[in-house]
């Protein structure tokens, strides 16, 4: 084989593994689910909850003008519900005694549910602070004064 050919191949080789990095860069930020928004992780990949007034009604909450956010230690998982129509989407906001901060974005509209499903350390705390997010200007508003949960058992 000779010195060009090898290169044509090594080229072409290098070509199909760079094609193979961007079509997996861009299927991975196609499919981003959080956004940084004030140095806080907001992650949108919610899902609707069909059984989330039943869950919620055993399970510890916090309720703003907008937004109702709660917490249910079996299983990790953060549940949202956007109570007032404004254009603004209602955000769980979470920090744990051990550094993990987050939010749960609920982008499913007025009296929906959302629920973000997260992998907490077992003995650890978590507070809940309800706010919300304005995707036009993307800011994040903390209500005044803050709606803040106590400390709760993960």
């Amino acid at each position: 084989m000779s010195m060009k050919s090898r290169w044509n191949r090594s080229l072409s080789t290098a070509g199909v593994g760079l094609a193979a990095l961007v079509v997996s860069v861009t299927a991975l930020g196609g499919q981003a689910s959080a956004e940084m928004v004030e140095g806080i992780e907001i992650d949108d990949s919610v899902v609707a909850s069909a059984d989330a007034d039943a869950i919620t009604a055993r399970i510890p909450c916090i309720t703003s003008t907008g937004v109702k956010t709660c917490f249910d230690k079996d299983g990790d998982k953060v549940y949202v519900k956007d109570t007032k129509a404004n254009g603004k989407s209602a955000v769980g906001l979470w920090a744990t005694n051990y550094g993990r901060t987050g939010g749960c974005r609920n982008k499913l509209g007025e009296d929906k549910w959302a629920v973000c499903n997260y992998n907490m350390r077992e003995e650890g705390h978590i507070q809940l602070e309800n706010a919300q997010y304005d995707g036009e200007t993307r800011k994040l508003s903390r209500f005044e004064p803050r709606a803040l949960s106590v400390w709760l058992p993960i």
